[in-house]
């Protein structure tokens, strides 16, 4: 928006004030009761001209309008102003200055002369020797200049003669110059640009990037405002060794519960991998040539509410290849574009980019105080034997229905129960498909011992039945029959807890709890025949296992307005006799094992000890540590007790300031059953250096292979009104290079492309 001039009629009365004077008078053509005002050192009124003459340091005001000036006339029947020396009108927080302005404040059509319109919205500033409001929303300038900088010498602005600009619609600007300080960069004959508020058709910002592998990239979208309740983004992405990606995105909301995003877009790729020396070369781990040139992706999310409390949710994720996520993995249309889009508007994500079975799902779900039910129909696209038109094996759920009751007592009695039942079709396209229904609650007993030790044994109770529709190989003879399998569980939960506060007395923190919760668990499951199920019924393990744990829970009580926990300072000698808190639990340590009894047994079937027996588990412990809003650590790790190494180890910290630094350090190890594993390490710095600079860089590398997966560096340079960000990316997967700049010009858009880095 550049910018809006409010007028209205108003009409005076002349009341003296000793030192000056003074008029309150109810407007005649706006609204009634609410009168305006006007102040001067002298106010006159001539009965022939029907005109008041308002001289010295003139102020007339009106709710949230002023009006200064060193002299103002204004016509009670014309509802015509004229005001000069020093003008300044403010309305809202919109406000204009000149030398001059001459105006009709009924018809809100006037002129202001050696001015300033400053709107505040797109803090924009136009700046001319004669404004003309020439219409609702519509203006003209002679001789204009515009900018969103501050000051008198701003960083850019745009000149040009004859500028006409229309809100909500485009402006027009002849003999059109781009200066940086006082040096002319740009000139254009003839300029067209948006001048929107509102969502409306038009053409958005274009990103502009350069890398090895698709050469010079040039992506323009362009925005379709169809209704109030819907827009479409349409893509035209030009790459030069690849050829032209087509893309189209539309959007509708209905209402807070049912809305929906679909993405498609489709490339006819110059490029492919034939096996030749000249032939592209593409992934190389699955050791398949990448032969397609019709490449495509579609994508969608929908939220959709019910009658009867019911509630449905749509995912569609369907790709040509297994190729084609990684390769276009950024900009408009990329895969990390798409998928922050579906994680902030859905709160769902897409698969793994690298994953080549895609679920697409859709989920019916009615939930009740204690119960809750879920109609899942899931479709697992297989991506590689799609495309090779192979026969498919890969089980599809068609449909899924889970019924579950949380814990909950049984009318007056001491038991609880809690219930988990479900109904699935098994389908295939090649091998084994039927169904199965499984039912299973469980009935609790909790009490007492003594006033410490809480005691819980529970036992379940399992009926799973099934029904083969169609063997693969039917050499079981057991074909469209009905079975059943039976079976119970015992569990035992002995707990307890212990506690102290530590009185702090802190200006931030005034109390510290510290809780400690031992915790033993046996669960037991009986051995069960299991050998002539079919592959979609799940085996059930025996079981004979003690698990114990111990958790330590840290919570703070935190004075509300006041500092975080690793700013206590100790409390002044007065408090304020009436304090609000909140609490924070801001640290949890966990550590846990299990032994399973029957490992530490001789094998029944020879009345031998085992060889190799290994009853402890590995040594869990969890740390989930959050003392302020800019510091937050969660790491878990297995240690094993018989080769006295971790066999895993996850951590990621994310640090930040005041400032905006943020940085972040996220470390994954797996020790792999085939002494492989995996290790890498990913590493995030944003870094203000100085007001106005910032720099920022990416890593992710793989450890065991020593390989570096990808890096990203670059810094941004961020002014008041223009920022401007340039980077490399280096992607050791594909074995390519980026180099991509963007210029931002605030309240015009950006030309470049750029990644969100200062969050």
């Amino acid at each position: 928006m550049f910018f809006r001039v409010y007028f209205y009629s108003i009409l005076f009365a002349v009341v003296l004030w000793p030192s000056s004077t003074f008029a309150a008078v109810p407007s005649v053509r706006g609204e009634p009761g609410l009168p305006y005002h006007i102040k001067a050192d002298s106010l006159n009124y001539d009965d022939a001209t029907k005109t008041y003459r308002a001289r010295g340091h003139v102020t007339i005001t009106r709710a949230d309008q002023s009006l200064q000036a060193d002299a103002v006339d204004f016509n009670a029947e014309t509802t015509e102003a004229e005001a000069w020396g020093n003008v300044h009108f403010r309305w809202g927080e919109d406000w204009l200055t000149g030398t001059g302005l001459e105006i009709n404040l009924d018809a809100g059509i006037g002129t202001l002369y050696e001015g300033t319109l400053f709107i505040k919205e797109s803090h924009f500033y136009i700046r001319g020797s004669k404004i003309e409001k020439i219409g609702k929303d519509s203006y003209h300038v002679a001789d204009g200049r515009f900018t969103t900088c501050d000051g008198d010498s701003p960083a850019w602005e745009i000149t040009g003669k004859d500028l006409r600009v229309t809100i909500e619609g485009y402006g027009t600007l002849k003999h059109a110059a781009f200066w940086a300080r006082s040096i002319p960069v740009l000139y254009a004959p003839f300029l067209v640009f948006p001048a929107k508020i509102k969502r409306q058709t038009g053409l958005l910002v274009p990103q502009v990037s350069y890398s090895d592998r698709d050469g010079f990239e040039y992506n323009q979208p362009f925005f379709w405002a169809i209704s109030e309740s819907s827009d479409a983004t349409f893509y035209e992405h030009y790459m030069e060794h690849r050829g032209f990606k087509h893309g189209v995105e539309y959007r509708y909301v209905l209402d807070a519960e049912s809305k929906g995003t679909a993405m498609y877009d489709f490339l006819y790729d110059w490029e492919i991998d034939d096996g030749t020396a000249d032939g592209y070369e593409g992934f190389t781990e699955d050791k398949e040539l990448r032969l397609n040139r019709k490449r495509w992706w579609f994508r969608m999310k929908n939220d959709q509410e019910l009658p009867a409390g019911f509630k449905a949710k749509l995912d569609v994720d369907l790709v040509s290849d297994q190729d084609y996520l990684r390769e276009f993995d950024t900009g408009y249309s990329g895969y990390e574009h798409s998928d922050n889009y579906f994680l902030k508007e859905f709160g769902r994500e897409l698969d793994d980019e690298t994953e080549t079975v895609r679920l697409n799902q859709l989920n019916l779900s009615r939930g009740w105080d204690q119960y809750s039910l879920n109609v899942d129909f899931r479709w697992y696209d297989n991506v590689i034997i799609r495309k090779n038109d192979l026969p498919d094996r890969t089980q599809q759920n068609l449909p899924s229905v889970n019924f579950t009751g949380s814990k909950q007592k049984i009318s007056d009695t001491p038991f609880y129960f809690d219930l988990e039942s479900s109904c699935d079709h098994f389908w295939r396209e090649v091998g084994t498909r039927g169904y199965s229904v499984d039912l299973h609650p469980r009935v609790y007993y909790p009490v007492s011992l003594g006033k410490y030790v809480d005691f819980e044994p529970s036992v379940g109770g399992r009926e799973t039945l099934w029904r083969v529709e169609e063997y693969e190989d039917d050499t079981t003879g057991k074909e469209d029959q009905l079975e059943s399998r039976e079976i119970y569980d015992l569990k035992a939960d002995l707990s307890t807890e212990i506690s102290r506060v530590f009185n702090l007395k802190g200006t931030s923190v005034d109390k510290i709890k510290h809780a400690i919760k031992p915790q033993v668990v046996y669960e037991y499951v009986p051995e069960l025949e299991q050998e002539d199920l079919p592959d979609f019924v799940s085996r059930i393990d025996k079981k004979n296992v003690v698990t114990y744990s111990i958790t330590n829970n840290f919570t703070a009580r935190v004075v509300e307005g006041s500092r975080p926990v690793a700013e206590m300072e100790p409390a002044p000698q007065e408090e304020s006799p009436v304090r609000r808190y909140r609490y924070n639990d801001f640290c949890r340590i966990k550590l846990s094992q299990s032994y399973n009894i029957d490992e530490r047994r001789e094998d029944k079937k020879t009345g031998e000890e085992r060889p190799f027996r290994r009853p402890f588990s590995d040594i869990k412990g969890e740390l989930e540590f959050r003392p302020y809003d800019c510091l937050d650590l969660d790491a878990d790790a297995t240690w094993s007790p018989y080769d006295s190494e971790f066999t895993s180890f996850n951590a990621i910290l994310e640090l930040c300031d005041r400032r905006g630094d943020h940085a972040s350090v996220d470390h994954r190890y797996a020790r792999g059953d085939d002494g492989a594993g995996t290790r890498s390490i990913v590493t995030k710095i944003f870094l203000k250096l100085f007001d106005p600079v910032a720099v920022y860089w990416e890593h992710e590398r793989n450890m065991k292979e020593h390989e570096n997966v990808k890096s990203v560096m670059g810094f941004i340079y961020k002014a008041q009104c223009w920022s401007l960000e340039f980077g490399y990316t280096t992607d050791g997967a594909m074995d390519e290079r980026e180099y991509f700049l963007g210029v931002s010009l605030y309240g015009l858009g950006e030309f470049g492309r750029g990644h969100e880095r200062d969050k």
